[in-house]
């Protein structure tokens, strides 16, 4: 008998083992494409760039992918002809795949546990996401003839409709705390939070989360935030200028700073940029001054948004887009955004824009000075 219940135990083990899966095997077709090369990929938010993580070949529209992976992430399905780029939660399991070419919304993916979660969660807010479709449309037919009442009526049910997918977003990610879907949607809107609405979503996941790519990536968020409160010295950087030379932030070390992150293609950076250049102009000869940093890749672009913006102070990029430097250290995640300097090069404001840069820069060198009107020749 005792013999006989050991065997029973060795065989329950063996059972076990055999269901949990130490690597992902993806088995998958392309309907509407019969060969060529297929890919698996991830964004690389550290390089800001695409990894091509697998590669194997379409044979008569079906391809197949096998390895192993510590935690379940975000990857790509992709192949250029008929620019195919599916997006799907990898994790140690049997994942199929079914893809339509000519259809991609109506790609079909079972076997992830962790994709499905995250089907849940963006189905959720299919209602949301089309009433901002909708409301898009009617922001760019309103700028095309310029109603800028409507543009402004159309940007608060905007802002609204943002509300509630954030409040969502969340929800969800209290609601669903041991998932890596969770970090994954916080990080990847990350740009919506300021650092205490962070630190109090990470407290909630439970600690198997640690090890994900996106938890630590919130992390590394909510400690480069901390580092550009309101109070905190700026930190410096060196970047080169519009003619190629090296310029240092703490050179401009005694004047009250506007550091300013933009780009020509950003346009409510453009749309910002008369509300900036009024206030250097008010405020110039009293000690106030801008540093442009621009997120943009084309350098003769970037040039001629400086010349035709009118934009007349110093001016730095890396050419990287998103991946600038100075917008990591200073945890850049949209644009238009800044923080002002004081002579000390202490933060004292963060994305002020409009009035709100205006009154700021009043409260710190006091009233602009209007100037006497110039008397006519007789």
């Amino acid at each position: 008998m005792k013999k006989f219940a050991i065997i029973l135990l060795i065989g329950a083990l063996l059972a076990s083992c055999a269901g949990k899966k130490d690597q992902y095997s993806i088995s998958g077709t392309i309907k509407g494409v019969d060969s060529g090369m297929v890919y698996l990929q991830k964004f690389d938010s550290e390089a800001s760039d695409w990894v091509k993580m697998d590669s194997g070949a379409l044979v008569k529209g079906e391809f197949t992918f096998t390895g192993k992976i510590e935690m379940p992430e975000m990857w790509y399905i992709s192949m250029n002809a008929k620019q195919v780029f599916v997006p799907l939660f990898i994790e140690n399991a049997d994942i199929r795949v079914k893809i339509n070419a000519d259809s991609l919304d109506k790609s079909e993916i079972n076997g992830s546990a962790s994709h499905d979660q995250y089907t849940k969660y963006v189905t959720g807010n299919d209602s949301l996401n089309k009433q901002m479709e909708v409301i898009y449309m009617q922001w760019k037919a309103a700028r095309e003839s310029n109603d800028t009442l409507a543009m402004k009526r159309i940007d608060s049910l905007s802002n609204d409709i943002d509300k509630q997918l954030k409040k969502k977003l969340v929800d969800f990610a209290k609601a669903n705390p041991k998932t890596v879907v969770s970090p994954y949607i916080i990080i990847r809107n990350a740009w919506q939070f300021e650092l205490p609405e962070l630190e109090e979503v990470v407290v909630v996941f439970d600690t198997s989360l640690n090890a994900s790519a996106y938890t630590k990536a919130i992390r590394k968020r909510i400690d480069i935030l901390k580092s550009v409160q309101i109070g905190m010295v700026a930190p410096d950087f060196t970047m080169n200028d519009s003619l190629g030379n090296p310029f240092t932030l703490s050179s401009l070390k005694g004047k009250v700073l506007l550091v300013d992150f933009w780009a020509s293609w950003c346009s409510p950076c453009r749309a910002e940029n008369p509300n900036v250049v009024k206030a250097w102009k008010a405020y110039n000869k009293k000690g106030f001054d801008v540093f442009g940093v621009s997120f943009d890749t084309n350098r003769e672009k970037w040039i001629k948004a400086i010349h035709a913006d009118g934009l007349t102070w110093n001016h730095v990029s890396d050419l990287k887009g998103w991946g600038n430097a100075a917008g990591k250290l200073y945890g850049v995640n949209s644009i238009p955004a800044n923080v002002l300097l004081d002579q000390d090069q202490k933060i004292i404001g963060r994305n002020l824009r409009g009035v709100e840069l205006l009154k700021k820069l009043a409260e710190v060198l006091g009233p602009v000075t209007p100037e006497k009107p110039k008397k006519g020749k007789k």
